[in-house]
């Protein structure tokens, strides 16, 4: 039988009256919309799937079913990403999660709605989203993943040149992984990105103190490569000396390779040089 058939069958059982159909008749309309979805899924219909487990979420809300309710509109919401960008179902689902107090849960699916909006390229509403899915995994005391989504929070802010917002998550989480044993390699990382994004602000002063902060709070951070790296375009920002930072640059890049991510913050640090020596020269 095929998934029109199925769909059929239950909208047929939706219909049905009698002093005995009561709860049955959502049970076994749920049961025919999940094999109509099935169907769909196997046809590689996905929005018919999709339609189908939403149809099955209805059934169980009616029964009061949440947990029943959230699988299916996680399943919907997994058809309908196949052809587009569609987080209510989701959504639907991590709120029903939020209300049973499973947090970790909603923390995970939220992170896939960030993920989705992500891929779409839709940077400010993915940004809020893995925003939110690290307030889930806080609240359950997840720090790892919830540094996780909080360094996608920050790249992302970055790219939409809300340096402040990424700054302040790169040192956050900075602190809070120099006490493990695990993470600890990797605060250089999020200081050397933090400091990127300081440059990107034209803000000399206070890139300057912040690098003394930064040596003060990882004692390996002043002898990594990232530091001298740091000061050299540092002192190329400072003298409007573009040749400088671009060698700094690519002698850099020939022994740790930059990430497209950090290219692009550097790139808009060069510019600035460009920006800064103008507005001096006027």
């Amino acid at each position: 039988m095929g998934g029109e058939e199925y769909m059929a069958q239950a909208d047929k059982k939706l219909k049905s009256f009698g002093w005995f159909s009561g709860d049955q008749k959502f049970e076994d309309a749920a049961e025919l919309y999940t094999k109509a979805a099935n169907q769909f899924k196997n046809n590689k219909q996905w929005d018919q799937a999709a339609n189908a487990f939403c149809r099955s979420a209805e059934c169980h809300a009616k029964l009061g079913s949440k947990h029943e309710t959230a699988t299916d509109y996680i399943s919907a919401g997994t058809c309908y990403s196949k052809t587009n960008v569609n987080v209510n179902c989701i959504t639907n689902a991590v709120q029903l999660y939020v209300d049973e107090g499973r947090f970790s849960i909603a923390a995970k699916h939220q992170k896939e709605i960030g993920e989705m909006y992500e891929k779409a390229n839709e940077i400010e509403k993915a940004v809020e989203a893995f925003q939110k899915a690290a307030d889930f995994y806080d609240g359950e005391n997840t720090t790892s993943a919830a540094n996780g989504c909080l360094l996608k929070v920050a790249e992302m802010s970055a790219k939409l040149s809300n340096y402040e917002r990424a700054i302040g998550i790169y040192e956050e989480v900075g602190k809070k992984s120099l006490d493990n044993n695990l993470t600890k390699w990797s605060v250089k990382d999020y200081l050397f990105r933090g400091m990127l994004c300081r440059l990107c602000t034209t803000d000399l002063v206070s890139s300057k103190k912040a690098i003394d902060r930064y040596k003060d709070l990882d004692v390996s951070f002043p002898s990594s490569r990232e530091c001298k790296f740091l000061e050299q375009i540092l002192a190329a920002v400072e003298n409007y000396d573009k040749e400088a930072f671009t060698q700094a640059v690519v002698d850099y890049d020939s022994i740790s390779k930059l990430d497209q991510w950090k290219t692009t913050m550097l790139l808009r640090i060069k510019n600035g040089i460009a920006s800064a020596e103008d507005e001096d020269l006027a």
